[in-house]
This record gives C-alpha cells, sequence and structure tokens, in this order.
C-alpha cells in the first residue's frame, strides 16, 4: 500500500482549486512538465549522502517512475495563462489524456481570446492593413517557435531516462527540507543536462514522491526558470498541481494549473 506523502494543508488544496489558468501562444508549452526553475528553495542546512538521509537512490528513481506511469490512467484539464510584459495574451483550457500507445494527448476546451478575434484586431483595411497584419503574423510565428524551443527544453529536464537520472541522485547533495518543505528530503543536482544548470528536489521522506521541483537552465545564453509544486490525488498518486515559467530576456512569464483529475474509462 502506498504511503501518502506529508503534504500540509496549503499543499493539499491545489487538489480542489480550480486555480489560474495559463495557456497562450505557446499551445505545447509544458504540458508535462513536472520539474519547476530556480533553486530557490535550496537551504543551508548540512548536506550529507543519501544513505544519511535514508534515501536510496534507486528506490527514488523507482518511485518517481512508478508515479508518473500512473497517472497515464486519468484524464485532467489544464490551464495555462500565458503573460508578456506583466500583460495577459492569452488563457487556455484544454483536456489532456494519454492514448492506449502512452502518447499524451490534448483537446483545447476553451481560447480567450480566441483565436478569429485575435486575428480581427490584427487585421485592417487597405495596404497599411495588410503590411500590418503581416508583421503580426510575423512576430507571433517568432514568439510561438521560441516558447516551443523553450518547452522542448524544460520538458527534457521531465524525461530524464531513468537510468541517468539514478546516476545523477547518486551524485546528488542531500539535504532537510526546510521552513514550508519541513519532513521532505531536499536534493539538489547541478550540471544534469547542460553546464550551469541545476534541479533540485524536495522529496517525501516515506513515498519518495514529489512535493515540489525547481529547474534552472539556459536558452539561448539566458536564464529560465520553473517552479513546481505537488499535490495527492485521494488514489495516491502525486501530480503537478501548478507551474509557473519565467523568462526574463523576453519578460515572458507562463503560469500552469492541473485539475479535475478523474480515472479515464
Amino acid at each position: 500500500m502506498r504511503t501518502s506523502p506529508n503534504f500540509n494543508q496549503q499543499d493539499r488544496s491545489w487538489i480542489s482549486q480550480g486555480g489560474r489558468g495559463l495557456r497562450g501562444f505557446a499551445v505545447l508549452l509544458i504540458t508535462t512538465v513536472v520539474t519547476a526553475g530556480v533553486g530557490s528553495g535550496f537551504t543551508s542546512a548540512a548536506v550529507e549522502p543519501a544513505a544519511l538521509q535514508g534515501m536510496d537512490p534507486a528506490k527514488v528513481a523507482g518511485a518517481i517512475h512508478a508515479n508518473a506511469q500512473a497517472l497515464k490512467a486519468f484524464v485532467w484539464q489544464q490551464r495555462m495563462q500565458l503573460q508578456l510584459k506583466g500583460e495577459t495574451k492569452k488563457v487556455t483550457l484544454t483536456q489532456m489524456n494519454y492514448d492506449m500507445n502512452g502518447n499524451l494527448q490534448k483537446t483545447q476546451l476553451s481560447e480567450e481570446p480566441s483565436a478569429d478575434s485575435s486575428q480581427q484586431q490584427s487585421s485592417g483595411g487597405g495596404r497599411r492593413g495588410r503590411l500590418k497584419a503581416k508583421v503580426v503574423e510575423k512576430k507571433t510565428g517568432e514568439f510561438k517557435q521560441m516558447m516551443q524551443d523553450i518547452s522542448a527544453l524544460v520538458k527534457s529536464y521531465t524525461e530524464i531516462p531513468h537510468d541517468q537520472l539514478q546516476a545523477a541522485l547518486k551524485k546528488a547533495a542531500f539535504s532537510q527540507g526546510q521552513d514550508d518543505m519541513g519532513g521532505s528530503v531536499q536534493i539538489k543536482m547541478s550540471g544534469v543536462l547542460q553546464p550551469g544548470d541545476s534541479l533540485t528536489m524536495w522529496i517525501d521522506k516515506n513515498a519518495m514522491l514529489f512535493r515540489r521541483i525547481a529547474v534552472s537552465t539556459i536558452y539561448e545564453q539566458n536564464p529560465v526558470t520553473v517552479t513546481a509544486n505537488y499535490a495527492m490525488l485521494p488514489s495516491g498518486e502525486v501530480y503537478m498541481a501548478q507551474a509557473k515559467l519565467s523568462y526574463p530576456k523576453k519578460e515572458v512569464a507562463v503560469e500552469i494549473d492541473n485539475l479535475n483529475y478523474q480515472k479515464n474509462q
């Protein structure tokens, strides 16, 4: 029987909250994110080997993998909101599920503003209107490509092969979680996929599953950070309740909420 992580009330509240959505031009952006940016939660607690924290790297990697596989049996909704220079540009609600081959399927349920209204606003009469529409289309295409690139970069941290993750855990710094992460074990890894990056996880000691994840990496020589908090379903699986991505270079911020999990029939 799976042992429940020691989530506090704030952690569990994500299960019932609809939250604010996020999505936008980057429809593909971090849809399966299970990682998050900035090692902001890293404390000065004494760093100890994994064994001294009662953690077996092989078992941690195995528990994470098993939990990810179990989540594929669910259908859920994802809200994504995209902000550019502090202004909300798009909010989208999408239904998410995995097919029988293990591929993620996405069905858009709503979009604000709609694609049609955005197109009408950017178009106008005459030659000037057509030129403006072309400029908007070009910039939108470039922005979407940038977000897809960032999405792929972030996603690569969520798909670290089991053996590679286990190897990284063996070299990681383990310490006790502090403050709101009390009762967890903090695991900090550096140079995971590229020089200068960092991946920090807060793992429940008993269930060996995520409570929080943070990743800090680089895109075109500029920092990208993601932070993600996790919650537990009544059936015991742990899922990413909310994630926030920041790309300061372009003043882009994305927030994701995953909600309404149900067993896929």
